[in-house]
């Protein structure tokens, strides 16, 4: 199995290229009520943040500035950082609490004779302890210190868990990684992203956060773990070494039955992003036979698919190479859409009068499976479920198997919410909205709740991406942790990628815009389709150029 953290790992670099380093953090040294000196915390990727130790003498301000320094770095246990504090405070001082990333310079308040300050921050997302990154509208709260005096020096002697970081040393200081758990199907490995500070214990954090499940909209029956239920790590926890992981289990591993060891162990080298797992429970090997590795993050053609008025095909930039089997059966059916499942042997799409088919290769003909007026565009997942709904009605949510039953779906969907385009990830367990509402556009990722024999019958808690107020036109997936979205801003259409369970970020503009669809590649494998009819792809720094190719829709690859 490739290694999941290779995808991971270039997702982030292709973002964080596109990322413009917020500003940096910064307290006064003396005076009452200002705003400070800032400090510069722009941190070089190269070099490990290795922060001082309270000078003698130093004044409650100092103090205070020293420790949002120290902060920056976490190495043992932010053992530095824990000196600026009173010893009572740093045995209790919880630093993994939770993270504010500021975006401007705060300041202090210095009252009560100099024992307490108030720093103000302003911020726009956070991370959570479970490491779960929140991006939000910019938000202020104000943090309360008390200072006391211990061997004739200043120290902190009251202060809330967690720590206050800019955006620059937030992309230094932690880590993004991804906890893999498995689809209903057992066929796929689906990530949940969490940050965690680089540290040594690193390793050990991942796996705790694995054993505990998913976030909680991918828990209840969207994915599932192969662990038994409160499994701990044993007293040996984990180690990683050239591509080789150790990790020892508590006893309640031992409850796991072959095959299940077999899946924790794909979970473990996936998260890890390790080629080979052993496991143990107090030190004796836990045996795993070898199972089939699940897919992770699934791949597509890199061709571009498109829909042209005289074929539907993929095109490579030497002319299009029509779908076999598949191209003659949509073209009669009038298509002006279409999702095509992952073997390229089945799609959904919208045909002549707006009625949402079901094309499969091998049958005479494309099947109607909904006729319901003012469809939008549908989608297909891995097990030919076609999902349709109304644009006028997101609570209008339904599936269709590929013999054509309905099969309906509890969504929890405003009824009176217009929805502009919906796309399933490609593993099949999370749902793309784009949707229109009385306070204004919404995008929201749901995950997938599945019955017997994969029916889809729910969805679960919805998570909310900031979208901005621009006039919603199509959204798409990226790669199996990251969505796009084209917006009307005035004349301009944006482009904008949210990572899932991280930062958004622009990614330019063009005049005007339709469609966009992801491929392979990631970001680079975007493109989109203009109103002139021509396809235009990413070409760095917020660019988009010509391919050369024009066409009357685009694809989506599933």
């Amino acid at each position: 199995m490739r290694s999941a953290r290779e995808y991971g790992r270039a997702g982030a670099l292709a973002l964080a290229a596109l990322l413009l380093l917020a500003g940096c953090v910064g307290i006064p040294t003396a005076g009452s009520v200002q705003t400070g000196p800032v400090v510069d915390n722009k941190l070089s990727p190269d070099f490990v943040v290795l922060p001082s130790d309270p000078r003698a003498g130093s004044s409650p301000e100092e103090i205070l500035t020293g420790f949002m320094q120290a902060v920056r770095g976490p190495q043992n246990d932010y053992a530095v950082a824990r000196k600026f504090l009173s010893k009572n405070l740093a045995v209790t001082w919880d630093p993994d609490a939770r993270v504010d990333i500021s975006t401007a310079p705060a300041a202090t308040t210095a009252v009560a004779a100099g024992d307490t300050l108030d720093y103000t921050v302003t911020s726009r997302a956070h991370v959570d302890a479970d490491g779960r990154y929140f991006e939000q509208g910019a938000t202020t709260q104000t943090l309360h210190f008390a200072f006391m005096k211990e061997n004739g020096e200043w120290r902190i002697s009251q202060a809330a868990d967690g720590i206050v970081l800019s955006q620059s040393s937030f992309n230094i200081v932690f880590t993004k990684e991804a906890l893999f758990f498995f689809d209903p199907s057992q066929n796929y490995l689906v990530p949940d992203v969490r940050w965690f500070p680089s540290r040594a214990t690193v390793p050990v954090r991942i796996v705790r956060a694995l054993l505990a499940g998913p976030a909680t909209w991918l828990a209840s029956g969207v994915l599932s773990t192969a662990f038994p239920v409160a499994t701990t790590l044993g007293t040996k926890s984990v180690t990683v070494q050239a591509g080789v992981a150790t990790v020892d289990l508590g006893k309640e591993a031992l409850a796991a039955s072959p095959q299940a060891r077999g899946l924790m162990r794909q979970q473990l080298a996936a998260t890890l992003g390790v080629s080979t797992v052993t496991m143990t429970v107090n030190g004796l090997e836990l045996v795993a036979p070898d199972s089939t590795n699940a897919i992770v993050n699934p791949t597509v053609e890199a061709a571009t698919l498109l829909g042209t008025t005289g074929v539907i095909g993929f095109d490579s930039g030497e002319g299009v190479t029509p779908l076999v089997g598949l191209s003659s059966k949509l073209l009669a059916a009038g298509a002006t859409s279409i999702a095509l499942s992952n073997d390229k042997q089945a799609a959904a799409f919208l045909g002549t009068g707006g009625v949402a088919f079901l094309a499969r290769n091998g049958s005479d003909q494309a099947l109607a499976v909904d006729r319901r007026p003012g469809l939008v565009a549908p989608t297909i997942d891995p097990f030919l479920f076609v999902w349709s709904a109304r644009a006028g009605s997101a609570g209008s949510l339904t599936t269709y198997g590929a013999d054509g039953a309905q099969h309906a779906v509890q969504s929890g969907l405003a009824a009176d919410s217009r929805l502009v385009s919906m796309d399933l990830s490609r593993d099949g367990t999370r749902l793309l909205l784009y949707l229109v509402t009385d306070v204004g556009p919404r995008l929201v990722v749901a995950g997938v709740i599945r019955g017997q024999d994969n029916t889809p019958v729910a969805l679960g808690e919805l998570l909310s991406l900031p979208v901005s107020t621009n006039a919603p036109i199509d959204a798409t997936w990226v790669d199996d942790r990251t969505v796009a979205t084209i917006s009307q801003q005035a004349a301009a259409a944006v482009v904008t990628i949210f990572a899932l369970g991280g930062p958004s970020v622009a990614l330019g503009q063009l005049g005007d815009a339709r469609m966009i669809v992801g491929g392979s590649g990631g970001i680079d494998g975007l493109r989109v389709l203009r109103a002139t009819g021509q396809i235009y792809r990413p070409a760095g720094s917020g660019g988009w150029v010509d391919t050369g190719t024009a066409a009357t829709f685009l694809g989506t690859k599933q």
